[in-house]
Formats: C-alpha cells, sequence, structure tokens
C-alpha cells in the first residue's frame, strides 16, 4: 500500500521530524528557524540563488556553475575566492561521500586527518560537522550564491544547515537519488525525503525568503534521450510545489548532438510550465534553465581532449536559452580538482559563452524542430501515463509507474528499478532506444526513433546490441560522438571465451559509500558473459560486506571498483581481515580513481598492493585484459 501522497505535511508532524532530523549531529542544535529566516532576509541580492540566475537570463548572459567543496575551511574559502577572480557567482557546493550518507563520525575522521596531514581525505565539504557558525563564515567570504549537494539519507540535516547558513537553493532531487546515490531506498522513502526539504523550503517562503530548488530527475547514465529525464525532472518540480517551494530550476544536461541537445533545452521550460499549471503551480517560478555537462559520461583523462569536452558544452550553452551552465574542470578525470584547472577551466567557457553570445546566434534547422517535437510527444506521454496510474496523485503515480518500468532507465543504482531499457547512437550521434522496455513512448516517436537505429545498423551491417551502448558511451571520452562499430564476429564475443574446467565464483561491487555503479555493472556482465559466476553487490558496498559475502559463497576473488576517492580510507586491514576470515588466499583486485587530488598511479598502486590487493588498474582499463589477468591468476592458484 501506497502510504505517502501529494499533500502537504502539516506543521505538527513537520516539527516532530525536524526535531528528529536535527538530533543526529550536536550541531543539529545550532539551528533556529526563525534567527535562519531573519538571517536570510539581511543577505544582499546577490547571494540570492534565483535572483541571480534570473538576472543572467534578463540580460542574456550565462553564470558559470562550477562544483566547489573541499573539507578544511581556509581551503575553502580561497578556492571560492579564486573562482570569484574568474567570474563565478553560482556555487553549487560539495558535501563529501561520508557527510551525504550521514555517516559523520567517519566524516569527523576525514576532516581532522585533512587539517592535520594538509591533504584532502574527504572528497567535498562536511557542512554538517562544521555546522551554522563556520558555515556562515564561508558563505560571508566571497561574492555569490549557494546550492549545496547531497543524497537521500543526509539531505534533510543537510538542508536544514544550509539555509540557516545563508545559502539559498538546494536540488530536491530523489530520482537523482534512484539512479545514482541510493541502493536501497524504495521509491516512497525518496520521495518523503523530497517532500521534507520542500516543505522546509516553504517555511522561508512564507516569510519571504526565496530559496529554490534545481531538479535533476533521472540521470541518464547512458545513451538514452532525455524523455524519461525531463518527465523525472517536472515530476521533481511538482512533488517540492506541493509542498509549498516557488522557485524550480530545470538542470538539463548535454549529450554530444547538437540538434537533440539544444531541441531538448528549448523544449524542457515549455513542459515544466505546462505541467506546473496543469496541477495548478501557476505562482512558481523558473528563473532560469542551467545546463549540465553530462556527469555520467567518461571524462577525457587527456588535457586537450577534456578542453575540447568542456568547450563543446560552452559552445551549446553559448546557443540556447540557458542562464547557467556547469563544465567540469580539464582534470576532471584525474580526481579533486586543482584551483588552477578551476581557473583554467573557465576562462576558457567564459570565452566560448562570451564570443558566442555576442553574434545572438540561435540556430534554426528541420533536424531542431523535429527533435523538439519528438520530445514534447514522449515527455508527455511519460508524464500523462504517470498521472494516469496515480489517478491524478503524481506521487502515487510515480511509486506505481517506477514498480511497473513506465518510469526506467538503464545502470541505475537502485535495486528497486527495472532496468530494462537500453539506448545507442544513431548515425549523427544524436541518443535513440534499442530497447523501450516498458516505456510508454508513442508511436510517432518510436517509427522516428526505429529509423534512425536502422539506417546505423544498416550502414555497419551488424544489429546495434549491449555492446554498441557501451561503445557509444565511452567514445565522447576519445573525441568522437559515435563509439566503434562492433564487428558481427565480435557482437557477442568481444573477449575469447576462457576455457575453465570449474567456475569461479567472483564477488563484484564498489567500496564503502562510493555511489558510481556503471562500471561494476559492465564488469559483472562481462564476466558472466565469460563463464564466471557472478555476484554483483553493485555501488554502496561496505568492506565488511564483501568478506561476508565471499565467506558465504566460497568465492574465488574479489574485483572492486572505486571512483570516489577514498578508498584507501574504506579499506585499511582489508587484507588481514580477509585471513582473519578464513579466507586469506582469495584474489583481491580494485581499479578506478584511487586518492584524492592529482594521482600518480604507480604510487596508488603500491599503497593499495600494501593492503593486500593482487593487482590494481587505473581508470578507463581494458575490462578484457583484466578479465585475462583473473584467468592467469585463479589458474596459477590451481582454481580452474
Amino acid at each position: 500500500m501506497i502510504k505517502v501522497k501529494q499533500q502537504r505535511i502539516d506543521d505538527d508532524t513537520f516539527a516532530k521530524m525536524r526535531e528528529k532530523e536535527l538530533s543526529a549531529w550536536p550541531t543539529g542544535k545550532d539551528v533556529d528557524l526563525d534567527e535562519a529566516i531573519e538571517y536570510q532576509k539581511k543577505m544582499p541580492d546577490s547571494k540570492n540563488f534565483t535572483k541571480v540566475l534570473a538576472k543572467y537570463k534578463e540580460e542574456g548572459k550565462i553564470g558559470l556553475f562550477p562544483r566547489s567543496g573541499v573539507p578544511v575551511v581556509e581551503e575553502e574559502i580561497k578556492l571560492l575566492r579564486s573562482l570569484n577572480e574568474v567570474g563565478v557567482r553560482l556555487f553549487p557546493f560539495t558535501t563529501d561521500s561520508y557527510t551525504r550518507n550521514l555517516q559523520l563520525d567517519k566524516a569527523q575522521k576525514g576532516l581532522e586527518e585533512s587539517i592535520k596531514t594538509g591533504k584532502s581525505k574527504l572528497n567535498g565539504y562536511p557542512i554538517i560537522n562544521h555546522g551554522v557558525k563556520t558555515t556562515r563564515k564561508v558563505v560571508e567570504s566571497c561574492e555569490g550564491a549557494f546550492d549545496p549537494r547531497c543524497s537521500r539519507v543526509a539531505n534533510s540535516f543537510v538542508g536544514e544547515i544550509a539555509f540557516a547558513s545563508g545559502m539559498t537553493a538546494m536540488p530536491n532531487s530523489f530520482f537523482g537519488w534512484i539512479s545514482g546515490y541510493d541502493k536501497k531506498a524504495t521509491v516512497e522513502e525518496c520521495i518523503q525525503t523530497a517532500r521534507y526539504l520542500g516543505r522546509l523550503i516553504s517555511c522561508y517562503a512564507e516569510k519571504g525568503v526565496i530559496i529554490s530548488t534545481d531538479t535533476h530527475g533521472w540521470l541518464p547514465n547512458g545513451v538514452i534521450p532525455m524523455y524519461v529525464n525531463i518527465a523525472t525532472q517536472i515530476l521533481e518540480a511538482l512533488v517540492s510545489a506541493g509542498q509549498g517551494t516557488k522557485s524550480i530550476v530545470p538542470l538539463m544536461n548535454f549529450q554530444g548532438n547538437i540538434n537533440q541537445d539544444i531541441a531538448e533545452i528549448r523544449v524542457c521550460e515549455k513542459l515544466f510550465r505546462k505541467y506546473l499549471d496543469k496541477f495548478g503551480f501557476n505562482d512558481v517560478i523558473i528563473p532560469g534553465i542551467i545546463g549540465n555537462q553530462s556527469s555520467l559520461f567518461p571524462f577525457p583523462q587527456d588535457i586537450g581532449n577534456a578542453f575540447g569536452y568542456i568547450n563543446y558544452i560552452a559552445m551549446i550553452a553559448a546557443m540556447s536559452s540557458l542562464a547557467a551552465c556547469s563544465v567540469k574542470t580539464i582534470d576532471e578525470a584525474t580526481g579533486i580538482p586543482s584551483i588552477e584547472s578551476h581557473m583554467q577551466t573557465y576562462r576558457s567557457a567564459n570565452w566560448i559563452f562570451n564570443v558566442v553570445r555576442q553574434q545572438k546566434f540561435e540556430p534554426v534547422t528541420a533536424e531542431i524542430e523535429q527533435e523538439e517535437r519528438m520530445t514534447e510527444l514522449a515527455v508527455s506521454a511519460i508524464l500523462d501515463k504517470v498521472a494516469e496510474m496515480g489517478d491524478g496523485d503524481v506521487i502515487v503515480g510515480t511509486v506505481k509507474a517506477v514498480e511497473a518500468g513506465v518510469l526506467d532507465s538503464p545502470f541505475s543504482i537502485n535495486i528497486h528499478t527495472r532496468d530494462l531499457v537500453l539506448g545507442a547512437r544513431d548515425l549523427q550521434g544524436a541518443c535513440r532506444y534499442i530497447d523501450y522496455g516498458n516505456l510508454p513512448i508513442p508511436e510517432e516517436v518510436r517509427k522516428y526513433n526505429d529509423e534512425k537505429i536502422k539506417e546505423r545498423e544498416k550502414a555497419e551491417g551488424t544489429k546495434l546490441n549491449f555492446n554498441t551502448s557501451l561503445s557509444d558511451f565511452w567514445a565522447l571520452s576519445g573525441g568522437s560522438v559515435i563509439g566503434s562499430p562492433v564487428k558481427k564476429d565480435e557482437a557477442d564475443d568481444e573477449i575469447i571465451k576462457l576455457q575453465m574446467k570449474r567456475t569461479p565464483t567472483i564477488v563484484t561491487g564498489t567500496v564503502g559509500v562510493d555511489a558510481h555503479v556503471i562500471g561494476t555493472k559492465i564488469v559483472s556482465k562481462v564476466l558472466k558473459e565469460n563463464g564466471f559466476n557472478v555476484v554483483a553487490l553493485g555501488a554502496q558496498t561496505p568492506a565488511d560486506e564483501f568478506i561476508k559475502v565471499a565467506q558465504e559463497t566460497g568465492a574465488d576473488a574479489m574485483i572492486i571498483s572505486s571512483l570516489y576517492g577514498m578508498a584507501e580510507m574504506d579499506l585499511q586491514g582489508f587484507r588481514d581481515k580477509c585471513i582473519e576470515s578464513g579466507i586469506g588466499e582469495i584474489i583481491l583486485y580494485i581499479g578506478g580513481i584511487l586518492g584524492i587530488g592529482k594521482r600518480d598511479f604507480k604510487k596508488d598502486e603500491a599503497t593499495f598492493k600494501r593492503l593486500g590487493f593482487d593487482r590494481v588498474y587505473p581508470p578507463e582499463s581494458d575490462i578484457k585484459k583484466s578479465i585475462k589477468d583473473l584467468y592467469k591468476d585463479l589458474k596459477a592458484k590451481a582454481k580452474i
């Protein structure tokens, strides 16, 4: 039975919810809502996210919207002031992964070690541990408005601290958690958390303080059109508006095809306005749309390619009706960005913003108009189906739609999603579906989509499949909008099947609270295709759970991935714990971004070999090579 409905949380219930949330860490006692509202009222317009964004839109300019967040306050202030120097006035403020998961003891330890060693041990700013008083110093230290990032578990507490500290926007993206951050929470639990933040924002709105929420939707996680992403952003907006939020900011991803990217941006605000008005939220404003360099495509490690990637984003932003744009730094693929890389990246993006915008160039092509029509038809069909399933209640409809696969997307972290859809690119690099799953895509859109897929299949002489999708997924990082064609004789057998006398069991997953699930899903699939028995734990797997599952299944090896930079903290004494548990001979592999900041892979390799890992791999390693390594290591131990 669905208990969460599209209705406003009453005052008494909300007061009890707040008391519980704020009791999770001592800094919660410093949050005084009435005092926080008065503090917000004294803030200048230059600190209000809605007003800053609306001004960019009104003036026809593009604001930079870069991520920032380091654990030590003095270093954070230094970073923010350097961003001010290159014109940044909008800050999506990154909290660290331990904070996002309310592991505040670990966040405190990481903060203390960061201060002691002078090296960042956390991949963001531990806002709850720092508390209101300290975070106000950060907010007051520079020019600009703040929009902190979090995930479901700590979202409510982070919002309380953030708004009391003078921050004036925050994502309320429950589909963002479902797709990329929360492994086990139900859809209802995610929506309930979003209702809390929307209701908290309304407390400020009732007193005249505008706090905005930006919607992220179901992150695409792969090469699919943005239909589901836009539809789920609108559902997020409706849930927030239902609690009293008055300012909503759509956040649109770029995926590499010029016509499709521009079309989806252009139709976005029109669709938001249509459904906000349809459900009675005419007083909710959309101060502007923010463009976002899609977070889940592999980022180029080569600096030249990275500049090309971010400048493509800047170019599309400049040709679209965007008020702001988020671009990643040129050293994104190597770890936590340096101040210098922030400066170089944003100077480059600003050059393109200014030069192209001054020319007032607005492309009009038949292809853009066609993509606009397809997007409007598909998004409307999805939203109308969700409303129908909920008998007008969008929350009830959303829960039912995810369960039925009417809302679906590939490679999501959450265990409650269907994961039935798959996409690939057409010959021009636009994202299409090769499997719709249960999505209610209209016939006209399907026909157009299928024609584009058939064109590529004819040109390449093979059926597009999962391997094509993976090749397309990696393409942008290598400087191409389309992946290399998969030959017929390789389509279903990219790795020569290994001859084994027995079937080894391999445990896979990402460690700690790392939410990057795509890599481990791909590794698990390729292992299965090559004859291994795979126990896939997915993302956010505690180190002890790896050991427990390996014991229970008699596993021969573990393949652990990590991209959030804190695996060394997560895996201290890991081999010793394996020995204590009676599985000391198990083969251990790890790969990914294995520390924070610029990395020397040889040093990372030495670090993790000291921790007992047999092999260590850098990002973008060849899966085929690692599986062949595994075969050799298993054979050497007479396991196959």
